[in-house]
C-alpha cells in the first residue's frame, strides 16, 4: 500500500481529540438525514437551501479529510470558501426575496468568464451561439446589478457581486456565524489569498538559515476543523429551519453537544446540562 503526505497525523489527531470516533457517527448520521433523502421542492429557494447546503456538507467533508492529515493550511484555503458559503446560505434563508439576484448574477460571472477567453485566445475559441447566449443573457439581467462608480459624475458600473453588502457587511447580518467572521474569513484569507503573511507563516530560521517549514500544521488544521464544524451545524440547523426533518432537531442537539465536548470542554453549555441533572435527582 502506498502512503502519501503525513502517514502518523491521524493517529496523533485521535490522540488529540480522542472524543472524535466517538462523536463523528452523530455528525455523519445528522447529515444524512438532512441530505441523503428525496425531497419534493416546490420554490428555487427550497432548490437553493437543500443544493448549498448540500455543497457545504461536502465543504465540511473536504476539510476534515485534510485536517485529520495534517494538512493546516490546506484546511483554511477550503474553509475560507466554505464560511462564505455558510454564511451567503443563512443571509439567503433569512433575506429569501434576494435568491432570485443570487441567482441572476450567475450571468454575469459568465460573463466575466467568457471576455477574458475570448481575449487571451481569440474570437473563434468559443463557438458564435455560446458567445451570443451569454452576452444576451448578461444584458438581461446586468441592470439590476448596477452601481454608482463616481458620484461626482454620476456613472455606474456592474456591481462586482451580487449583493450591495460588502461579505463583512453581511455577515454581521447573520447572527452567531457571523461572529465568527474572522477565524473563518479574515485568517484564512491569509492562504487563500497571495499574501506576504502565506509565505512568512511558512518560514523559521534553523541554524541560521532560513527555511521552509515541509511539516504538518496540527494546530492549524484543528483551529480549521474547529470552525469548519460550527458551520456545518448551522448548515444543518437551516436545513431544519426550512424543512422540518423527522428526528433532525433531536440529532443536531445531540451535535451541539458533541461539539462543546470536543472543542469546548469547559462550554457553560457543558456545565449547565450537568447543573440540571444534578437538580434532577
Amino acid at each position: 500500500m502506498s502512503v502519501y503526505g503525513f502517514a502518523e497525523e491521524a493517529t496523533n489527531f485521535d490522540l488529540r481529540h480522542p472524543l472524535w470516533h466517538q462523536k463523528m457517527p452523530r455528525l455523519a448520521h445528522a447529515i444524512d438525514l438532512a441530505f441523503t433523502r428525496t425531497q419534493t421542492m416546490h420554490t428555487p429557494e427550497e432548490k437553493f437551501v437543500y443544493f448549498y447546503g448540500t455543497l457545504i456538507a461536502e465543504d465540511f467533508m473536504e476539510i476534515f479529510l485534510v485536517a485529520v492529515n495534517g494538512y493546516g493550511v490546506a484546511g483554511m484555503k477550503l474553509l475560507r470558501s466554505m464560511y462564505e458559503h455558510t454564511v451567503t446560505l443563512r443571509y439567503l434563508r433569512d433575506h429569501t426575496d434576494e435568491v432570485g439576484a443570487f441567482v441572476d448574477y450567475n450571468h454575469v460571472q459568465q460573463y466575466k468568464l467568457m471576455r477574458p477567453i475570448v481575449e487571451t485566445f481569440g474570437t473563434g475559441v468559443l463557438p458564435p451561439e455560446t458567445v451570443a447566449d451569454v452576452e444576451r443573457k448578461y444584458e438581461e439581467v446586468k441592470n439590476q446589478f448596477m452601481v454608482t462608480d463616481c458620484k461626482k459624475c454620476g456613472t455606474k458600473k456592474v456591481n462586482h457581486t451580487w449583493n450591495k453588502l460588502d461579505f463583512v457587511a453581511m455577515a454581521k447580518k447573520t447572527g452567531a456565524i457571523g461572529t465568527l467572521i474572522v477565524p473563518g474569513y479574515f485568517l484564512p484569507l491569509r492562504h487563500a489569498h497571495s499574501t506576504f503573511r502565506a509565505i512568512t507563516d511558512r518560514l523559521e530560521k534553523k541554524d541560521g538559515h532560513l527555511v521552509f517549514q515541509r511539516e504538518s500544521q496540527p494546530k492549524l488544521a484543528d483551529d480549521a476543523l474547529m470552525t469548519a464544524h460550527n458551520c456545518i451545524l448551522v448548515n444543518l440547523e437551516i436545513q431544519n429551519e426550512r424543512f422540518k426533518i423527522e428526528g433532525l432537531e433531536t440529532a443536531i442537539q445531540n451535535c451541539v453537544r458533541d461539539w462543546a465536548e470536543i472543542w469546548a470542554p469547559d462550554s457553560p453549555l457543558l456545565r449547565e446540562d450537568g447543573d440540571s441533572g444534578s437538580n434532577s435527582k
